[in-house]
């Protein structure tokens, strides 16, 4: 994130630095909602219309989407009698389908564009409801199979999308009572389904197929819910709130859609998010023991009268709905107060739910009030976790946390199922389900401990996310440059290829406009921290900034789209393509914008003439002169704010060093900044402004390259790998007299 600084360095004092610090913080925190204002205002009054209806919209889908299938599981032995199947092929069904939400859905949600989620929101809530319609239309397991699978992975295709959204739909102030009540729907669902199976067992008898129909067309209507919801910014109102309060002038980061591993690997790498996930964990854990295992497994024990699982299950849900309702103003201070305040609910949420799921093994037959304690607890727990996680993500991969945090949630549910069944199944008898439970409660302890440190990490992080230690970072540098943040930036980079280590603590910077060498022997790690730069692989730590934006975590293709790009000596031409056809390629950057590509290439041809009389050869045909010439005019085409070149004279006759060299300040003529790679130390000192010497994978020297020219011995001394003198203590940098500053 890149902020309005002080146009000279005595604009701030040293002193002022921890106040700015302290300054800069409260004000991204009081962007994201933060502010320590618990005053409540009424949902009316808080909410624009709006996003009240979006909040609607989404809470009908969650409905929609448990309505049948806890229809379906409350049902399922009777489903089982009546197509002559067995429960545990029902049973496997629904696992299967849960695993393949996670597995295939959860992934393909993240190519949805950003523009796309309400329509997208849409299509996956109604088909889902229809297929859930469909489900039992056709006696045949082959369908039920198909049918199932197929809302399965619709469910996992739409989950990222609706939760996000349910983020996004309101002021971050208001986000607590907003996730609160689309997982209300949730429970309005679960009540509903329940109240729809007792009918088939205990009601008016019309049938599992029945009461799956009803269950499948009430769901239908739920879903049309959908059509509430309206479009809205990635992060909603937060990254404008953010950007006026930081002083930023663009985002070109946020506006970029990245890959699933790619955000998969920044998600991963947050230390909250990794607490989180063993917290969804438990969730699900409870999810599966409360909501699913006892209510099943004590109707088919026969502990509890016809019909009596779906009543508990809708008296639990409904309890639960209120519960939350009465809570969610509470859940909206402590999001007020700090983020440790809103993690600290998490614990207190499992506790609840564990505890629950201890009393359903210890106090039995009447299980309706231990079901809605451990109800209570993990959808507590859920909606603190899901507002924790996404706000120390940022916006555009909040789909892709979402998506990994649905697997561990389903994860939970399976291995409670697992264990509790293996436990029950052992122990045998009438205390086999008491002491199920009462070892299902057991792993309170594990996730009770991994949420402390939750707290503990999340604020940290989430100043992180907002960018505060990056800004007073940058400030600090760009107030030592005159107030220039630099086009190109690493700091502290540290790379291994597995477990050697070939970067160690490397910072350089490349100035608006500049043309900067990176010298040194080979082997010292110069090729590979270009490598890191430009995006083909990742550092195992420090950041790497793209005009002030963080671009560490930001695939290679990502950059070149915000205006870095890179020439390897020798390999920077396609051979089997002809000279055209390579810049076509160069071209494919700026996507469908043809006028931009011809303006490009016609550039080129009027700035390496050679090449122009060589448009339909192959590449592999030109000389080595020519295929530099070809190489740079990639930056003709894409226009980048930063060139990187490796390995610029590799085996060329100097007197086409020459031509090149006059043709790479041609282009930094025009507004282009250069970081070219270089052996020949004679070559890169007579081109650049400044130069950086490496050995063994660190920067030991960086000074002026005409001051530098001035003292050959220091250049020998540096070019044959050995450190500077003790005057010239490492780094050094040289003053504007050529001496040893």
């Amino acid at each position: 994130m890149s902020r309005s600084l002080p146009t000279s360095p005595t604009d701030v004092g040293v002193d002022e630095v921890p106040t700015l610090e302290a300054s800069v913080r409260d004000a991204a925190r009081t962007a994201v909602g933060i502010s320590g204002d618990i005053t409540i205002p009424k949902w009316k009054v808080a909410v624009p219309t709006s996003a009240r209806r979006r909040v609607l919209g989404l809470s009908l889908i969650n409905a929609s989407v448990a309505l049948p299938l806890t229809t379906l599981l409350l049902l399922s032995p009777e489903i089982a009698r009546d197509n002559n199947w067995t429960t545990t092929t029902v049973g496997g069904t629904v696992i299967a389908a849960a695993i393949l939400a996670g597995l295939v859905g959860a992934p393909l949600s993240d190519r949805v564009p950003f523009n796309r989620r309400t329509a997208a929101s849409v299509i996956f809530a109604v088909n889902s409801a229809v297929f859930a319609l469909l489900m039992n239309l056709i006696p045949a397991f082959g369908w039920f199979l198909l049918v199932a699978l197929a809302r399965g992975v619709l469910f996992g295709l739409g989950a990222p999308i609706w939760r996000t959204l349910a983020f996004d739909s309101t002021v971050p102030e208001a986000r607590a009572r907003a996730i609160a009540r689309t997982h209300m729907g949730t429970l309005i669902g679960s009540a509903l389904g329940g109240a729809c199976a007792w009918i088939a067992i205990a009601g008016i008898d019309i049938g599992a197929s029945q009461a799956l129909l009803l269950s499948g067309i009430l769901a239908v209507v739920l879903s049309l819910g959908s059509l509430l919801l309206t479009e809205t910014k990635v992060g909603g109102a937060e990254p404008d709130r953010l950007r006026r309060a930081m002083g930023q002038v663009d985002d070109p980061v946020a506006g970029l859609r990245p890959s699933w591993s790619e955000s998969t690997l920044r998600v991963r790498s947050i230390p909250t998010v990794k607490f989180a996930l063993t917290s969804y964990v438990a969730v699900g854990w409870c999810a599966g023991a409360a909501l699913i295992v006892p209510v099943i497994r004590l109707a088919q024990a026969r502990e509890l009268k016809e019909g009596t699982a779906a009543l508990v299950i809708t008296i639990a849900s409904a309890v639960a709905f209120l519960t939350l309702y009465l809570v969610a103003r509470g859940l909206e201070k402590s999001v007020r107060r700090s983020p440790e305040a809103l993690a600290a609910v998490i614990p207190v949420g499992l506790i609840i739910g564990f505890a629950g799921l201890l009393l359903i093994g210890l106090v039995r037959p009447v299980i309706s009030p231990q079901l809605a304690l451990a109800t209570i607890g993990g959808f507590l727990a859920w909606v603190a976790l899901d507002i924790t996680m996404l706000s120390v993500i940022q916006p555009e991969d909040r789909p892709t946390a979402v998506g990994i945090s649905l697997f561990s949630t389903i994860g939970g549910s399976l291995l409670a199922l697992l264990v509790i069944s293996a436990v029950s199944a052992i122990i045998g008898g009438s205390a086999a389900y008491a002491v199920a439970f009462t070892v299902a409660s057991l792993p309170m302890i594990l996730f009770w401990r991994r949420s402390k440190k939750l707290i503990r990490a999340v604020g940290p992080d989430l100043d992180a996310r907002l960018g505060v230690e990056d800004e007073t970072q940058d400030f600090d540098e760009a107030v030592a440059e005159s107030g220039a943040v630099p086009v190109l930036s690493a700091r502290n980079i540290d790379f291994a290829y597995g477990s050697v280590q070939v970067l160690f603590d490397v910072s350089m910077r490349v100035n608006e406009g500049e043309m900067v060498a990176l010298l040194g022997p080979n082997g010292v790690g110069k090729t590979t921290l270009l490598r890191v730069l430009s995006g083909l692989e990742s550092p195992q730590a420090g950041v790497v900034r793209l005009a002030g934006d963080n671009v560490t975590d930001i695939n290679a293709s990502k950059r070149v789209a915000l205006g870095l790009s890179q020439i390897v000596g020798g390999n920077a031409v396609f051979g089997s393509m002809t000279v055209y056809e390579n810049l076509l390629m160069y071209g494919f950057s700026l996507g469908r914008d043809r006028a931009s590509i011809k303006e490009g290439i016609d550039e080129a041809f009027q700035v390496f003439p050679k090449i122009a009389d060589r448009r339909n050869q192959l590449g592999s045909t030109l000389s080595g002169g020519e295929q530099q010439m070809l190489g740079l005019s990639k930056a003709l085409i894409t226009k980048p704010k930063v060139l990187v070149v490796d390995e610029f004279s590799l085996g060329l006759a100097p007197i086409v060093v020459g031509e090149l060299l006059e043709m790479v300040r041609q282009l930094n003529a025009r507004g282009t900044a250069v970081l070219v790679v270089e052996q020949s130390v004679n070559v890169a000192l007579n081109l650049v402004d400044r130069c950086y010497f490496m050995e063994k994978g660190e920067i030991v020297y960086e000074g002026n390259a005409k001051d530098l020219l001035a003292q050959p011995e220091l250049v020998q001394a540096l070019s044959l790998g050995g450190h500077p003198t003790t005057a010239d203590a490492n780094p050094v940098t040289l003053d504007e007299s050529g001496s040893p500053a």
